[in-house]
């Protein structure tokens, strides 16, 4: 007997493959129209509206994205969390500030030198670890600074546990004075150069108490970068 054929057509199931999301290392990194410092910062129309002044598009450690194009240096993204960013936060930022995957963004872990820093002050507690720490090297940016702190971190912290660098042991006395005022606060500030906290470890903070305070107080050394 002949087995019956069907004229219905086969059903083809087709999957289709979700984007990968990625995180972001830094903060106020701002979104561009166009993949370069050439092209104009988006601006976020609805903090422009409600503040009454202009203010750009920006994404930091706390959101995360999707690639849709890669030119050179920079990638177009669109935040995909928060959600309700998904429609204005689309644009253009520099590559090496999103976090791809575990071996592409790994960090070179080798020990680091005892001469060139030095934990100047612990504070430890059953939740987590503090350590404040004296960086030695004369020369140093960004970008060394943060490498130096992953490295530590991963020589030293053992729990949840927060690293301060700063490059002069005359401060010593101010870290857990407070309040701080007037020179104390400008003293503070020049020579504290990053904080990474074990809650936003992703999180490159820069000169953190350069901020309006040190402005009024007359602090001059501004070490923070203005947006191109």
């Amino acid at each position: 007997m002949i087995p019956e054929t069907s004229n219905e057509p086969d059903v083809v199931e087709t999957i289709t493959k979700s984007p990968e999301i990625y995180g972001i290392e830094g903060e106020d990194i701002v979104i561009r129209k166009g993949p370069g410092e050439k092209y104009e910062k988006l601006i976020n129309v609805k903090a422009t509206e409600a503040l009454g002044e202009t203010n750009y598009a920006q994404v930091d450690y706390s959101v995360k994205v999707i690639i849709q194009e890669t030119n050179g240096d920079w990638s177009k993204i669109k935040v995909v969390d928060p959600e309700w960013l998904s429609n204005t936060h689309i644009g253009w930022i520099l590559t090496k500030n999103i976090l791809k995957s575990n071996s592409e963004n790994e960090v070179d872990l080798k020990n680091l030198d005892s001469n060139d820093y030095e934990i100047i002050k612990t504070d430890h507690n059953s939740d987590v670890e503090n350590f404040h720490v004296l960086i030695k090297q004369k020369a140093f940016d960004k970008e060394s600074v943060f490498q130096f702190i992953k490295r530590f971190r991963n020589e030293h912290c053992s729990m949840n546990c927060n690293v301060l660098v700063y490059d002069s042991k005359s401060i010593l006395p101010l870290i857990d004075k407070y309040p701080l005022k007037g020179k104390e606060y400008i003293n503070l500030a020049d020579h504290f150069i990053s904080m990474s906290s074990f809650d936003a470890v992703n999180l490159k903070s820069w000169y953190p108490f350069q901020d309006f305070q040190y402005k009024e107080y007359g602090g001059q050394n501004w070490k923070k970068e203005k947006i191109k």
